[in-house]
């Protein structure tokens, strides 16, 4: 059975901007980047135990074509999945695990 999904408002705004800094670099790279990270997304929501709980009870998935981190929580006993916050690999891990995620 497949998770509920929910994504924090702030991981909206920063793939917004994210996407965007893409399109700038290379047309068209915006919703490539945006399609990879909506399928890992639904990965996520229909396995969400693959990744290892990687702080705090949150577990991180990393996208394979583009350097990031989608750092989520599962609650099994609301059968749902909250997408917290999606980070850059090159940005400092202890601001991951020091953040109000």
């Amino acid at each position: 059975m497949k998770n509920k999904k929910f994504v924090v408002d702030t991981v909206k705004s920063d793939l917004k901007e994210a996407a965007e800094w893409y399109n700038n670099a290379k047309k068209g790279l915006g919703l490539i980047f945006l399609r990879e990270i909506n399928q890992n997304v639904n990965n996520i929501a229909n396995n969400p135990l693959i990744h290892n709980i990687r702080y705090s009870n949150i577990r991180i998935a990393f996208c394979t074509k583009f350097p990031y981190g989608i750092h989520y929580e599962y609650l099994p006993e609301q059968n749902q999945v909250n997408i917290l916050a999606i980070y850059h690999t090159s940005r400092n891990p202890d601001l991951w695990k020091d953040s109000d995620i």
